[in-house]
Formats: structure tokens, sequence, C-alpha cells
């Protein structure tokens, strides 16, 4: 189930990654011409939108991207989903928010397919189901997208919609991090740690999970925690441990029941 957290905690960095990739694309392109919305060409009623959203203006933001989208404008129809999704310029509605994404898919965008692969991951404006969650994830992965690659190995790995199959999580995490995914760090170390599809090697555990910590993954920091509390992988080292813990509860971990009571004993009152 922890996998499964963190898939959700990903859709959260999936939208806000979204709407800064806008920004950035906002930043290299010009403002389209002065022409009324009649003659605007579809990439250029999608260009209005970004300037509107850029300028806080969701609700005329919602306008050009809708009309962009009905021109056929694939990412439009992606932006017009996230403006949904987030209860932008509209009231959200997730619902809505998979209509468009499904829509843009069809329209040829692809960077939607790992916001879709979510939605059915989580159940959210539909009912959970791994299975469509796994296809989209696939389609991702198969268009070289580093989170669907990611998500896929986790679906694998807890054999969600899909038969289990720890070699192949270990391919697409191995993937996943080639393409910089950083919590496809956690699945290696994971894998390593628990000795699932390859030879149990705490070593191996520690190093992908400093690569991720490296990245300011907070999970990773508690699991260097842990390995550091248990000797695993490295020398048993109480102090390392509870830095190890400070810097994930600092980087934003939440612990559950168990791992509070866990770290009440190793960090007092703190």
């Amino acid at each position: 189930m922890k996998k499964i957290v963190l898939l959700i905690l990903a859709l959260c960095l999936c939208f806000s990654a979204v709407s800064a990739a806008f920004a950035e694309t906002a930043a290299e392109e010009a403002p389209a011409a002065e022409k009324t919305v009649a003659e605007m060409t579809a990439e250029e009623l999608r260009q209005a939108g970004l300037d509107a959203f850029n300028a806080e203006d969701y609700g005329k933001a919602m306008e050009y991207y809708q009309l962009a989208t009905d021109a056929g404008q694939a990412d439009a129809a992606g932006n017009v989903a996230y403006l949904y999704a987030m209860g932008l310029g509209v009231e959200q509605d997730y619902g809505k928010a998979l209509e468009y994404y499904l829509k843009a898919a069809d329209l040829g965008n692809t960077w939607v397919m790992y916001n879709i692969g979510l939605m059915y991951t989580v159940g959210l404006g539909t009912e959970q189901d791994y299975g469509k969650a796994f296809e989209y994830y696939q389609k991702g992965a198969d268009l070289g997208d580093a989170k669907s690659t990611n998500n896929l190995a986790t679906l694998y790995e807890e054999g969600l919609g899909v038969e289990q199959d720890y070699g192949r999580a270990m391919k697409y995490y191995q993937q996943a991090a080639d393409l910089g995914d950083a919590f496809a760090y956690i699945g290696l170390g994971d894998l390593y740690r628990g000795g699932e599809g390859v030879g149990q090697d705490y070593a191996k555990a520690v190093e992908y999970y400093t690569l991720a910590a490296e990245q300011g993954v907070p999970v990773a920091m508690f699991y260097l925690g842990e390995c550091s509390y248990l000797g695993q992988g490295m020398e048993k080292d109480l102090d390392k441990a509870a830095e190890w813990y400070r810097k994930a509860l600092e980087a934003g971990y939440e612990p559950g029941e168990e791992e509070q009571a866990h770290l009440k004993a190793v960090l007092g009152d703190e």
C-alpha cells in the first residue's frame, strides 16, 4: 500500500508540473497577433488561453482552451482537463477532467497518458480500475514518459491490473530511473531490500535510496533512516538513523501510525 500512497502523491506533482511546463512554453512563444476569436487558429486560441492562464484569469483561459479543443488542438484539451481537475475558472469536476484527458489522448496528446493512468489508479472521476491504469501507463511508457514507466513498474510489483512480475517491475523501474524519475530509485531499492525478483542486497538498496534522497525524495530519507537503524547495507548507527529521520520529516514525509511510534522511540519528543 505504500506504493499506492506514492502514486497519489505523484498525482499532485503531475498536475503542478503540467502548469509549470505551460509557463515555460509561454516565455518562449510570441503572443498571438490581434485577431478576433473567429479569425484565430487552434494554436492561437491555445496560446491565448495560456496567456490568460499565466495572468491567473482562469475563466478566460477555460474559454480559449475550450475553443481550441473544439478546433482539434490536443494540448488545449489536456489544459481543459487540468482546469477541471484543479477547479480553476470552473467548479472542480474530476469526471470532466478525465473526459477531457481522454479526449486529449484521442487527439494525439502524449503527456496525458500518465494523468489518465493516475485517475484510474486512484479512482478520481471514475471507478478505480487498475487494468485501465495499466493500459495508459503502458502507452505512456512506450512513448518514453518516465513517470508512466515508474508507475507501470509499481503495478507489476504489486500485481495490480496485471499478474505480479518482479522481473518486469525491475526492468521498468530501471527504465524510469534512466529517464530521470527519482521515485524509480525507491522501487529499485525496495526490490533489492526485499529480495524480490533479485537476490537480497541491502547495500544495493542503500545505494538506490541514496540516489533518491539526493533528489529530495522524503521517503528515501526515511528508508535510509531505517537501514541505518537496523544496520542494513550500512553500519548500525542510531545517531545517523535519527539524522535521516529528521531530514525526512523536514522534507515533508508523513509517517503512518506505526512509524510515528518508532520515530518517537528514536527521536523522543522532537
